[in-house]
């Protein structure tokens, strides 16, 4: 059985098309796995949304969905699988 990482399974819901907000997951800092999807070129859409529970506000994020920008997400999933192309 192969463990995902958490970078694996953000990566592998945004290509599924989800719309991701950092409290979507109880894991200690999901921000930092957007962050390093966009250092590695792939872009994202972020929103501003007002929380439904506080005044404050959150980030929602999806995968910008033109060709190339899916194509670089798919080849960063499959480096980050070990998979060779």
């Amino acid at each position: 059985m192969r463990i995902k990482s958490y970078l694996i399974t953000i990566l592998t819901e945004l290509l599924d098309g989800k719309i991701l907000t950092s409290s979507d997951k109880r894991w200690v800092n999901t921000n930092q796995y957007f962050k390093t999807i966009k250092e590695n070129g792939i872009e994202l859409i972020e929103v501003w949304k007002p929380n439904k529970t506080n005044r404050g506000r959150h980030k929602e994020r999806r995968l910008n969905p033109s060709i190339e920008n899916i194509r670089r997400a798919e080849a960063y999933l499959m480096k980050l699988q070990g998979i060779k192309v």
